[in-house]
């Protein structure tokens, strides 16, 4: 077993408190291509409809706090509130992107009549909003480069069409698209579920996919497959150094944590990984990755940051 160690937490709910926000108004918690943290809240979470599906109208006010990372000690060092206006739309999902903010929904309908559901939306740092688009239903996951590309991957609702989609926009799975909306890049893989993505500190994407299970990295011209020992991980970075890969446990064992080493084509030596902090081992409720950092919300409601590099 290879213990982690973590230090100098944030009291999450004081934090949120100490803005006048709870932890019920929490949506997400993302790290961005500029280091910083993005916690995005909303005045109103729709319930699931019929206990299943997500509507795609919130009618909220968003905001959210944007924290400042010093990643090499492993600690917050500053932190500040924006205002990201009222909206229609449900989002999930915040990246930066530029100097703006992108706002992003997971799902939206295709309307016969209407067309698509504007599911992306990007705004100003006051939340004004200054062009909105369609990414397509059933988004995994957004990460958003310093070049200001989106990457969005797909679930098998995005993949194989509901909410009105016949011919989904995400039907291969995983897309690059330009901040405007268009699309740079496909995946060609026959992708059921695009489970997690991320980038790595060369900015080469990687994605794991069902059924497979399936590990890639591409330039978007080439790429390097590895079939990792683990089935159904929701998340995971590669070291700053290149030579290790962190993954979440996968099926049954989601907030637990692998790590296995990098052998040519192949992985080897995976290892159990505990998370640890003052001698006390912690229970993961959140996890982010971006590149090779990663932010950690643990039972007690305590925000940690860690930087990766071996």
């Amino acid at each position: 077993m290879k213990e982690i160690i973590l230090n100098h937490p944030i009291a999450f709910k004081e934090l949120l408190k100490s803005y006048n926000q709870s932890i019920d108004s929490l949506v997400c918690v993302k790290i961005g291509y500029d280091e910083k943290l993005y916690i995005l809240l909303s005045s109103h979470i729709p319930e699931r409809i019929n206990g299943m599906f997500v509507d795609t109208k919130a009618d909220s006010h968003y905001s959210a706090i944007i924290m400042d990372v010093d990643w090499y000690e492993g600690m917050i060092i500053g932190h500040r509130l924006v205002d990201l206006g009222f909206h229609k739309m449900n989002f999930h999902m915040i990246q930066p992107i530029k100097d703006n903010i992108l706002l992003l929904g997971a799902r939206c309908h295709y309307h016969v009549a209407g067309g698509p559901e504007m599911n992306a939306v990007i705004v100003d740092l006051q939340g004004n909003r200054i062009k909105e688009f369609c990414l397509g239903d059933g988004i995994e996951d957004c990460i958003v480069t310093k070049d200001g590309n989106i990457i969005t991957s797909y679930f098998d609702e995005g993949i194989f069409g509901n909410y009105g989609w016949d011919k989904p926009v995400g039907h291969c799975g995983l897309i690059v698209w330009t901040g405007n909306g268009e699309i740079l890049w496909e995946a060609s893989r026959d992708i059921y579920d695009c489970y997690a993505m991320n980038l790595d500190d060369h900015d080469s994407l990687w994605y794991y996919y069902y059924d497979a299970f399936d590990l890639v990295k591409t330039d978007l011209h080439e790429e390097t497959v590895y079939t990792p020992e683990i089935s159904g991980s929701s998340g995971f970075l590669i070291t700053s150094d290149s030579k290790k890969i962190l993954f979440d446990g996968g099926y049954d064992k989601h907030g637990t944590f692998q790590m296995a080493s990098f052998d040519g084509g192949n992985l080897k030596d995976y290892e159990t990984v505990q998370l640890s902090y003052e001698g006390k081992y912690l229970l993961t409720r959140y996890f982010s990755f971006m590149r090779s950092n990663a932010v950690f919300i643990d039972s007690d409601n305590r925000l940690f940051v860690r930087w990766f590099p071996s």
